[in-house]
């Protein structure tokens, strides 16, 4: 157990686990502060089981007055890495949860492990990473990266990304869960990151994205529910991109505000008639439809989404595109829904996942109206 500790000025503050060498279990790290550190908690052992690491705040080295990207964007060069990642794990059971963390590569991840262990008490199974506060990150806030089953990304509140807001790239199967969480101001990617690592299995439920969701590629089994996907006045991304493998991938009762430019705003590729799976699409002669409309129509897609904007928030204003390197703070936007807006009682029921709605139906998003905000952060 670590309670109450302050570690400055450090590459490791906390090395629990070196892969296919040796590790612990039972690691409890909590209210500590991380000062100037390279990273925060790692462990990449496959046997680590059980970790805690909860109300804690970790800062890293990186730049605190600019979001500047891994890769070249905007006016800036990349970023060098100083700090690589705030907590990191792999194994079993792990809780992370009201942590701050800031200034890093990437915020919480699970390892990017490579193919799993065929052993199953050695895969990255059951990690809870829930109500934690991210603040500028030169990449992801969350990577559930290398998770084979049962990941559960819940509850957490992301702002100012350079790269992509949550990232499963990949998830072996999962199910991979990204329930209610906040992401705001990604000017680089998008808000969900799947890339060319073919993840499979993840559960896309009850998210408020101020991104857009327009780098979805190369997914198997991905379902999206219940949430809303926010343009941001990008003069070139599209609201929505996605290619997968699997004609079973599906999005319904999404709530989306497209971007006002000429460009398509919904890009789609999938196994075409009644082929089930087909790995061998690549990411060329994309279907591309302007209107919400027109790809319900063309693809039998989000059948009951909707078309939102800004006004369905209390006080939520949308980044500027045209500044990409800036930083915004909480200040004093609401991600809260008005009552009566096109975003209340639009969702479906999702069995064990939202049976506390307060009206007809659920509410799209992150927050339900009726129901207590979240403690995002450390809990003092």
């Amino acid at each position: 157990y670590f309670e109450g500790i302050t570690i400055r000025n450090t590459d490791i503050a906390f090395y629990a686990g070196l892969k296919d060498v040796l590790g612990c279990s039972g690691l409890v790290v909590r209210n500590c502060r991380m000062e100037d550190v390279g990273v925060g908690v790692t462990t990449e052992y496959a046997g680590s089981k059980y970790f805690y690491i909860a109300d804690n705040v970790l800062l890293g080295r990186d730049d605190r007055n600019r979001l500047i990207g891994w890769s070249n964007f905007g006016k800036y060069k990349p970023t060098q890495l100083k700090s690589y990642i705030g907590i990191k794990v792999y194994g079993q059971g792990h809780v992370i949860c009201h942590n701050y963390v800031a200034y890093f590569h990437d915020g919480i991840c699970v390892s990017t492990y490579g193919t799993p262990p065929e052993a199953q008490d050695q895969k990255a199974v059951a990690i809870d990473i829930y109500n934690n506060d991210i603040h500028v990150m030169v990449d992801d806030f969350i990577e559930a990266d290398g998770g084979v089953h049962n990941i559960r990304v819940m509850r957490n509140r992301g702002f100012n990304a350079a790269q992509h807001g949550l990232s499963a790239q990949p998830v072996f199967g999962g199910p991979a869960y990204f329930y209610r969480n906040i992401v705001y101001n990604v000017p680089m990617g998008g808000a969900v990151k799947n890339g060319g690592a073919n993840p499979a299995g993840v559960l896309v439920y009850h998210n408020t994205f101020i991104a857009e969701n327009s780098n979805v590629r190369g997914n198997s089994n991905m379902h999206y529910r219940n949430n809303l996907i926010m343009g941001t006045n990008h003069p070139e991304r599209p609201v929505l991109g996605n290619l997968t493998y699997t004609s079973y991938t599906s999005l319904d009762y999404n709530g989306y505000r497209p971007n006002p430019n000429d460009k398509p705003q919904f890009v789609w590729k999938s196994p075409a008639g009644e082929t089930l799976q087909d790995y061998t699409l690549q990411g060329t002669n994309y279907l591309t439809f302007r209107t919400l409309a027109e790809f319900q129509r063309a693809t039998g897609q989000e059948a009951h989404g909707v078309l939102v904007d800004y006004d369905v928030f209390r006080n939520v204003r949308p980044p500027d595109p045209s500044r990409p390197h800036a930083i915004y703070e909480i200040g004093d936007m609401d991600f809260g829904l008005r009552t009566g807006s096109a975003a209340v009682v639009a969702g479906c029921r999702l069995p064990n996942l939202n049976v506390n709605f307060c009206g007809t139906a659920p509410d799209l998003g992150a927050l339900e109206i009726g129901r207590p905000t979240p403690v995002y952060g450390p809990r003092r």
